[in-house]
C-alpha cells in the first residue's frame, strides 16, 4: 500500500521534508472573513463555570526536536506558558508518536536518549518524539490530548502502544487509539476539574497508508456510527462531550463539505464542541445548533501549535477559549468564546501581540475570526467579558 505522506517543511539546515502534495499557493487562497462576533444565547446565566483551552497540532519537525534535546522541551512555548495555563483544562493535538526504542519499521532496538538521531527520533515524513515530551507539555498545563491523527502509526503497532503506556506511565489522559493487545478497549478520555466532567473522542481521516490491523486509531469517516454512539454514551455519563477530528486539506483556510456534514452529525448526536486539526492553518468557528435546540461549536482547524512549517500562513495559529456553564440542575451550556492569536517564530511560539514581525500572522487569524472575540495576550481571561 503506498504511503500518503504529510506534514512536510524544510528545516534550517536544508534538510528537506517538503511532501509531493497538491499545487497549493497560499498566498493564492482567499481567507474567510469574520462577519461579526460569536456569540451565544445566555452567556451571564448563573451557574458554575469553566474555561477550556485549545491549542493545535505539537508537530516537532527536526529543528524542533534538535532545540528541545539542548535546551528543553519549554523552549518551543515559554512565551505562551502564561495564556495557556490561565485556562481549567487544556487540549491539544499530540501529532506523532512518543515512542521509546522503536525504529521506522515498528522495531524495537536501543533508545538513544535525548538526541535527534533520525533513528529512533525523527521528522518528516515518519515522526517519533522522545517520551519527555509528554511531562513537558503537563506542565505547560495541557491536560488531554488526542493521539489520532495522520501520523499516529509512524512507528506501527508498536510504536501506538509504547505511546500509550508512555501516555498512561506520565498520567496524561489521551484519545482516539487503543493498545493492540486489548481490541475492546475504549478509545475516549474523561476528564474532571471544577465540577465539571468532560468526555473526549478524538479521531483520524487517516494513518498516510500504514496498515492498522488491530484498529487502533479512531476513523473519523469509516467509525462514524461508533462515534455517534459513543457521543451518545458519554452524554450519559459527563455534562459535556468534545470531540477532536484530524481531517481536512491541508493548508486550505475553507473547510469542505464533508468536514461541515460531519460536525453536524456530532453535535446532533450530542457533542457541545467540536476542535478540528489537521489542515495546519487555521480554519473558522461558527455555532452549530442541534435538531433539539442545543448550542454547539466548532472550529475546523486551530491550526499548528508548534511546527517547524515555515510559510506565514502556517505560523499563525490561536489559543482558544471556550467558557462553558452548568446551571444548579446541571445543564452545560456555552457562555462565549475567546482567542489569543499566535506566532511561530525563530522555532519558538510567541503571542502575536509580543512576536517580533508578527503582523501578517496576527491579521490573518483576526480577520478570519474577527477582532470582536480577540484578546490581548497580557489581558485576565473571561469569556464572557460582556458580563462584568
Amino acid at each position: 500500500m503506498a504511503l500518503v505522506l504529510a506534514c512536510g517543511t524544510t528545516d534550517s539546515t536544508g534538510e528537506e521534508d517538503d511532501e509531493k502534495g497538491p499545487d497549493l499557493s497560499d498566498q493564492d487562497l482567499t481567507v474567510p472573513r469574520a462577519a461579526g462576533a460569536l456569540e451565544f444565547t445566555e452567556p451571564c446565566r448563573a451557574g458554575k463555570r469553566l474555561t477550556i483551552a485549545a491549542v493545535g497540532d505539537v508537530l516537532l519537525h527536526s529543528p524542533l526536536q534538535k532545540q528541545a534535546y539542548e535546551r528543553g522541551f519549554e523552549s518551543l512555548w515559554t512565551g505562551v506558558s502564561r495564556i495557556v495555563g490561565q485556562a481549567d483544562l487544556t487540549y491539544a493535538n499530540f501529532e506523532g508518536p512518543a515512542a521509546a526504542g522503536v525504529n521506522s519499521s515498528g522495531q524495537a532496538v536501543r533508545d538513544p536518549g535525548l538526541v535527534f538521531d533520525n533513528a529512533v527520533y525523527t521528522s518528516y515524513p515518519m515522526f517519533n518524539y522522545n517520551p519527555g515530551l509528554i511531562p513537558a507539555l503537563q506542565t505547560l498545563g495541557v491536560d488531554v490530548v488526542s493521539t489520532a491523527n495522520n501520523h499516529a502509526m509512524d512507528r506501527r503497532s508498536l510504536g501506538a502502544d509504547k505511546t500509550i503506556e508512555a501516555m498512561k506511565e506520565h498520567g496524561l489522559p489521551f484519545t482516539g487509539t487503543r493498545p493492540s493487545t486489548e481490541p475492546d478497549a475504549p478509545r475516549y478520555a474523561i476528564t474532571e476539574k471544577n465540577g465539571f466532567k468532560i468526555g473526549w473522542i478524538a479521531c483520524s481521516f487517516s494513518t498516510n497508508g500504514i496498515p492498522d490491523p488491530k484498529k487502533q486509531v479512531l476513523m473519523c469517516f469509516t467509525d462514524t456510527a461508533e462515534i455517534e454512539r459513543t457521543i451518545a454514551d458519554l452524554k450519559t455519563r459527563t455534562d459535556a462531550v468534545i470531540v477532536t477530528p484530524h481531517w481536512g486539506v491541508e493548508y486550505v483556510y475553507t473547510p469542505g463539505k464533508d468536514q461541515k456534514d460531519l460536525a453536524k452529525r456530532f453535535i446532533n448526536a450530542g457533542a457541545l464542541a467540536v476542535f478540528g486539526g489537521h489542515p495546519h492553518v487555521v480554519q473558522p468557528w461558527e455555532k452549530v445548533t442541534a435538531a433539539d435546540g442545543r448550542e454547539g461549536f466548532v472550529i475546523y482547524s486551530l491550526g499548528n501549535f508548534v511546527s517547524g512549517q515555515t510559510p506565514m500562513p502556517r505560523r499563525a495559529s490561536l489559543v482558544l477559549y471556550l467558557g462553558l456553564t452548568k446551571d444548579g440542575a446541571g445543564k452545560v451550556t456555552i457562555n462565549g468564546v475567546r482567542y489569543v492569536p499566535l506566532t511561530m517564530r525563530s522555532w519558538t511560539v510567541e503571542p502575536s501581540d509580543k512576536a517580533e514581525n508578527s503582523s501578517e500572522t496576527r491579521n490573518l487569524v483576526e480577520t478570519m475570526f474577527g477582532k470582536w472575540n480577540a484578546m490581548g495576550s497580557t489581558e485576565a481571561l473571561t469569556t464572557t467579558p460582556s458580563c462584568r
